[in-house]
């Protein structure tokens, strides 16, 4: 009988232990998602983004609250040649996404780079490559990992593929979706006519 006690009151630290390494991982999480948007809004600067690729179910159903991405971005001024032409850059990169071994030997080493790139589809915060020249006619564009929250996409991003955007830096930094209903965002998708 005394075994069994020792054993319940193991077994039940073991439990309140767990259930207390949850609950810390938890807070830790809510606190650095809350200290990496404070950081972004005081040294981010709005920027155009275009989705490469995302879970299907996630832009389709309500019921995910959020979901990692792909995003490129681009610090120039937003219009809709820009959304034009890196939506295609998207598409491109995309391609190379599902790309059979065989036809990425074939590709130019800029491209097999980006395809290596790519295919790395795990999600890493922070996570930001320039996409070679070759595939954006000279523009320069970051391919960067985003951690998108539902309540921030506008109804058309699935169609459109374009997303405001916050980013701090160019060759490295942070970013994050901007709400839809704010100032910024609504700015950004006036200008590409979205």
């Amino acid at each position: 009988m005394t075994w069994l006690a020792i054993g319940g009151v193991v077994c039940l630290g073991f439990v309140v232990l767990f259930v207390g390494a949850v609950t810390l991982l938890f807070v830790y999480a809510s606190y650095s998602e809350k200290a990496t948007e404070k950081r972004l809004r005081e040294n981010g600067k709005p920027v155009l983004g275009v989705l490469v690729m995302a879970n299907s179910q996630f832009l389709q159903e309500q019921s995910i609250a959020s979901a990692p991405a792909l995003v490129i971005i681009s610090h120039e001024p937003p219009t809709p040649d820009l959304a034009a032409a890196m939506r295609d850059v998207a598409s491109d990169l995309f391609e190379l996404y599902t790309a059979e071994d065989s036809k990425i030997a074939s590709l130019s080493p800029p491209e097999q780079k980006m395809a290596e790139l790519i295919k790395n589809d795990s999600y890493r915060e922070g996570r930001r490559n320039r996409v070679s020249l070759e595939m954006t006619q000279g523009r320069v564009l970051y391919m960067t990992d985003i951690w998108l929250q539902r309540d921030r996409l506008p109804d058309h991003v699935g169609a459109s593929r374009v997303l405001a955007c916050l980013a701090t830096g160019q060759e490295e930094g942070e970013v994050m979706a901007l709400p839809f209903g704010e100032e910024a965002a609504q700015r950004i998708y006036a200008a590409v006519g979205v």
